[in-house]
């Protein structure tokens, strides 16, 4: 894990037998170009997976939100910035600091519309909704905060030159053979060498099942398993009160 652009490419090469490149990002070769066009299409879509180390954590304050009157004349509905690198919300993860139950994100159409109509704050369960790119909240508690977890929309660290900052930048793209691949390494290179292959009408069908099955592995490893407990079964599990196979 973390390698450079230039390393997770010279291994494509080896694998693929084509010379390797004195340098990717700044080539003017179209084969190297193409390659490189790949490989950020490869990184685009490998963090569809959602895979735990893109998981990110974020709290919002309730006292930061901004009215929508469009969304309610009446004001109670107010919407918060997302994180800037905010790809996809990991479900059933939110709650409000101080309460027991879940906050409901997202909260279905009708209940929104439901809400809307019916005068008056809401004070049971946290509603909120993402929409336009904003959470929005129904009657937010400015005292309290909102907490979630979501999925980067970045997996490559971008390499800095000369004097370091304070923290690391990040982006869904290579935009210098120094810059590093934070997910698994055979992941990506899998996915480069048979879509590279593809392009260049070369035999790439074998890849592309090597690369499905490394996918479903990893995959398999981040999810783990589940154990079913039927109610009441706590501490010793016992047997299920329903089949667990469907009948033809």
């Amino acid at each position: 894990m973390a390698k450079t652009l230039k390393a997770l490419l010279d291994t494509v090469n080896d694998e693929t037998g084509f010379d390797r490149a004195s340098n990717y990002v700044s080539s003017t070769d179209p084969n190297i170009r193409t390659l490189v066009a790949v490989a950020n299409r490869a990184a685009r879509y490998l963090r569809e997976l959602s895979l735990q180390q893109l998981v990110r954590q974020c709290q919002i304050s309730l006292a930061d939100g901004t009215v929508d009157p469009s969304e309610d004349p009446q004001g109670r509905i107010s919407y918060f910035a997302l994180p800037q690198d905010f790809f996809a919300y990991t479900p059933d993860t939110s709650y409000q600091d101080g309460r027991i139950d879940p906050a409901q994100l997202p909260t279905p159409a009708p209940t929104w519309a439901y809400l809307i109509s019916r005068s008056g704050p809401q004070s049971l369960r946290v509603r909120c909704r993402i929409l336009r790119d904003r959470l929005y909240v129904f009657s937010p508690d400015a005292t309290q905060f909102i907490n979630f977890e979501y999925i980067s929309s970045k997996p490559i660290t971008v390499h800095a030159s000369g004097i370091q900052p304070s923290s690391s930048v990040f982006s869904d793209v290579f935009t210098t053979d120094a810059d590093t691949w934070d997910l698994d390494d055979s992941l990506i290179e899998l996915e480069i060498k048979w879509r590279y292959k593809q392009v260049k009408a070369l035999d790439w069908q074998t890849d592309k099942q090597d690369s499905d099955l490394y996918q479903n592995a990893l995959r398999g490893r981040e999810s783990g398993a589940t154990t079913l407990y039927p109610p009441n079964a706590w501490p010793y599990p016992a047997e299920p009160y329903t089949n667990l196979w469907v009948d033809n």
